[in-house]
């Protein structure tokens, strides 16, 4: 299973950022999605192997930042 950075904007206009794990990136959108991380998503880049090992596990699946 990989590791993505999924951003998206709420309806109020913030940007939420995001790790997701996933198989593709639809279905870590997807995930975000059923996770209640409300909002449309923009981007999803899935992260290299050794990036990924490097992310503690208790900062995956939830909102990294918000910014207006």
């Amino acid at each position: 299973m990989a590791l993505f950075w999924v951003a998206k904007i709420n309806d109020d206009g913030e940007t939420t950022y995001f790790l997701q794990e996933a198989n593709t990136q639809l279905y870590a959108s997807l995930r975000a999605s059923t996770a209640g991380q409300k909002g449309k998503p923009v981007e999803s880049i899935e992260l290299d192997a050794k990036t990924a090992r490097k992310v503690p596990k208790k900062m995956r699946a939830r909102a990294l930042a918000e910014r207006g």
